[in-house]
């Protein structure tokens, strides 16, 4: 530090990072079971709310960092976001059950409505495209020998 003339100089140590919390109204389990049936609901909740609200947390997540990779915010105030984690949510409640077929519609519904909103969805299987960071100046080919 001495060597680069800092020495000294008051610095402020940067606070820890929130962890990620979306904006919005957060999805509730009342909201979810009004998308099933009452069966269904009683059967993927295992009878406590609190299994829709660890499913409603892994959904937030999941689609928090689809959006995040996509640039959009997320906001659950937006209908099509608050959509996506209600779609997930089913599929989280499902999977969770062991129900992987049924858990499988709803999230190639979520997908689908990702892809109608915002044009791309990014697979985990493919890497995000390189594109180039500078360019580089070639300078023109002489012709023939200097010495001539």
């Amino acid at each position: 530090m001495e060597e680069l003339g800092i020495a000294g100089l008051a610095a402020e140590k940067p606070e820890a990072e929130e962890p990620f919390r979306p904006f919005g109204e957060p999805v509730s389990p009342k909201e979810v079971a009004a998308r099933l049936s009452h069966n269904l609901y009683k059967q993927l909740a295992d009878g406590s709310d609190d299994t829709v609200r660890q499913a409603i947390s892994r959904a937030g997540i999941y689609a928090g960092a689809v959006l995040r990779r996509l640039g959009v915010p997320f906001n659950l105030d937006d209908n099509i976001v608050r959509e996506v984690v209600l779609i997930h949510t089913v599929y989280e409640l499902h999977i969770a059950l062991g129900h992987e077929e049924a858990g499988r519609e709803y999230r190639v519904k979520a997908r689908d409505i990702i892809l109608a909103a915002w044009g791309n969805f990014p697979d985990s299987d493919t890497p995000p495209k390189k594109i180039a960071a500078a360019t580089v100046a070639v300078p023109p080919k002489r012709r023939g020998p200097s010495w001539r």
